[in-house]
């Protein structure tokens, strides 16, 4: 019964290097705060290496072990996993406030600002920053620290309930995997606006803007 159940989900399965970023960013995270319950560090350390899974691990062993993994990572995120296959399959239920970090985790909330502070430690772990740094960025004006995750590879994403998507990332971003990822979603009309790290910030209205 229990394979049926993640049998029917084959559609959103991440693959084995989405799931072993999902992996890896889990035993970061408790090695980052030991202090999370004692349970779900057992749980995460029993979980199977990220290299064994990118090398060793089936689709089927893949599917089995994605039920346990979307526990964990709703266990310590709040929210449930969004692979990247339903990104782009289901655009039509995405709205509102996203930052996209390492090409296909999505973290939403009721505003940038909002994400980031209610995700710091996982998002540190992602984009391999310090939370020392982070913290110093959490206590000045909510533009400098959106700048300082675009920084350091976050993509900030606005969808419209009309189906508008606007993007703001770093050139090196856009280059890696932005212009792809963006061009990728199924909407109507979808901007990328590419930042000047050297410049200054002033929200939506810097960046060149490329329409995609």
């Amino acid at each position: 019964m229990k394979i049926n159940k993640i049998a029917n989900r084959e559609d959103k399965m991440p693959n084995g290097e989405e799931m072993a970023l999902y992996v890896q960013t889990l035993k970061r995270y408790i090695i980052d705060n030991p202090n999370v319950d004692e349970e779900l560090i057992e749980l995460i350390n029993k979980v199977p290496s990220p290299r064994k899974i990118r090398q060793d691990f089936s689709f089927q062993e893949i599917k089995i072990l994605y039920e346990t993994v979307e526990y964990l990572w709703k266990k310590i995120t709040g929210g449930a996993i969004i692979p990247d296959k339903e990104i782009i399959k289901s655009p039509e239920t995405l709205k509102g406030n996203y930052w996209l970090i390492n090409n296909g985790i999505l973290l939403h909330g009721i505003n940038h600002y909002d994400i980031i502070k209610r995700n710091t430690q996982l998002i540190c772990s992602l984009l391999d920053i310090s939370g020392m740094a982070l913290q110093e960025n959490l206590c000045s004006q909510p533009n400098k620290l959106i700048h300082f995750i675009i920084k350091h590879g976050g993509i900030r994403l606005f969808i419209t309930n009309d189906r508008r998507l606007y993007s703001q990332m770093s050139p090196k971003i856009y280059g890696k995997f932005g212009r792809d990822k963006i061009r990728k979603l199924d909407f109507k009309y979808k901007v990328a606006k590419i930042i000047d790290l050297k410049a200054k910030y002033d929200g939506w209205t810097s960046g060149i803007t490329i329409k995609l």
